[in-house]
């Protein structure tokens, strides 16, 4: 074996372990991308059965947030105390956002997760926008998974999940 193939070999062998590399590399960011939209489907999912719970505070329109308002605070804890349904709402919306958001105010919010995913909003509104007690609710998660920070707060920009719901 002459010193030219033994530098072949080594040269094939070393393009094959960038390769590998690279594939490692795609794999280890396809599973956080995994991971960020199983994180996200849960809390939808939670926030839906959040809903379905407390129907009366959907159909009174309590259960309304836009993706770009401030997160809210709960005025009571209703894991503790008896709340109406506007309350319980309140607490719902604050629980779950305490969860997505390391912004958001904690209080009468008992410990649990928080932020688990970067740059989140959640959203519920009506299908078509206008809201009748039996309209249809569109939960959905946004985050940035990218990191990028874009002004917009849409499914086209961000990464996002939605769960429709019907009272």
């Amino acid at each position: 074996m002459t010193l030219i193939e033994v530098l072949i070999a080594v040269l094939v062998l070393a393009i094959g372990l960038l390769g590998i590399a690279g594939l490692q590399s795609a794999a280890l960011s396809n599973n956080l991308i995994s991971y960020q939209y199983t994180q996200a489907s849960a809390l939808a999912q939670a926030m839906t059965e959040r809903m379905r719970a407390n129907r009366d505070g959907v159909r009174l329109g309590a259960y309304a947030i836009a993706a770009d308002a401030t997160p809210p605070a709960a005025p009571v804890n209703c894991a503790v105390s008896a709340c109406s349904p506007i309350e319980q709402a309140q607490w719902d919306i604050a629980a779950i956002y305490a969860q997505l958001s390391s912004s958001a105010n904690t209080a009468n919010i008992p410990n649990g997760p928080r932020a688990v995913l970067p740059g989140s909003r959640l959203s519920i509104d009506c299908d078509g926008g206008s809201c009748a007690a039996d309209s249809l609710r569109i939960v959905a998660v946004y985050w940035d998974g990218s990191r990028r920070r874009p002004d917009t707060i849409d499914c086209e920009v961000l990464h996002c999940i939605r769960l429709g719901y019907l009272p």
